[in-house]
């Protein structure tokens, strides 16, 4: 019950306010100079909230706006992958990153992912991770007052559907917890990165000296397998894999 309660309390945490005190006035200042197009200051106001360790969907995607009207598009796209990262369901995230990858100049096919993969991480994307929590903790307080009219239900139908019902609420309960843990996870994860530099050469090995491979232009998406040094292999949602140096990409 305390493990329960604990995970409980970590996700009203989870939902608190993403700034406060002088991030507030931060925030204003950057809102303010975006509106009138000065978006490198606007840049430079919402770094500064994110130095600070503050972070969330809303300063993620406002950081790729403002740098896809500087047409840094790299950085643009960077910035909605983070913003997706801690709520995928946000459709305004999802068009504008959809928007900004026109501009690529790679266009690299997925390899398709088993049809089960694929149902999972869609019910799991319907919703940011505080979502998942809250309606985790509805469910649960659902399950506690099934369970009260399982035990006090006058008639044996009425427990019998109540105690049902309960397991059914609870299961979704739980579902949702790791849902929400899951989305949340995944923001600490640092295996994927966006290339940020105008051309990056793969390389067959972890050095300068190793055969090219292919070519990455600014703005796609990589997964990181492995770091040697100053080089990470990396591999394309196509199946290719190679070597790049580190600081060509920045991580997601």
């Amino acid at each position: 019950m305390k493990k329960l309660i604990y995970i409980i309390s970590f996700f009203f945490l989870a939902s608190a306010p993403a700034f406060a005190g002088a991030e507030d006035s931060l925030w204003v200042k950057a809102n303010n100079a975006y509106s009138l197009g000065e978006y490198a200051n606007a840049v430079d106001y919402y770094r500064q909230i994110e130095d600070n360790g503050y972070m969330s969907a809303k300063l993620w995607y406002n950081m790729g706006n403002a740098y896809y009207k500087m047409q840094e598009d790299g950085k643009a796209i960077l910035y909605y992958e983070r913003a997706l990262k801690l709520d995928p369901a946000n459709k305004d995230v999802k068009n504008n990153l959809e928007i900004a990858k026109l501009k690529t100049l790679d266009k690299i096919e997925s390899v398709p992912e088993f049809i089960l993969t694929t149902w999972t991480k869609d019910l799991r994307n319907m919703m940011s991770s505080d979502k998942w929590a809250w309606f985790g903790v509805g469910m649960f307080v659902l399950t506690a007052v099934l369970m009260l009219l399982f035990r006090h239900a006058p008639k044996t139908s009425q427990r019998k559907l109540s105690f049902i019902l309960a397991c059914i609420t609870m299961v979704i309960a739980l579902l949702s917890f790791i849902f929400s843990l899951n989305l949340r996870s995944r923001v600490n994860n640092t295996d994927a990165g966006i290339v940020l530099v105008p051309v990056s050469n793969v390389k067959s090995a972890p050095n300068s000296t190793g055969g090219n491979l292919f070519i990455l232009h600014e703005g796609t998406k990589v997964e990181i397998l492995e770091r040697v040094g100053q080089w990470s292999r990396i591999e394309l949602s196509d199946g290719r894999q190679g070597w790049i140096e580190s600081e060509d990409f920045e991580e997601i």
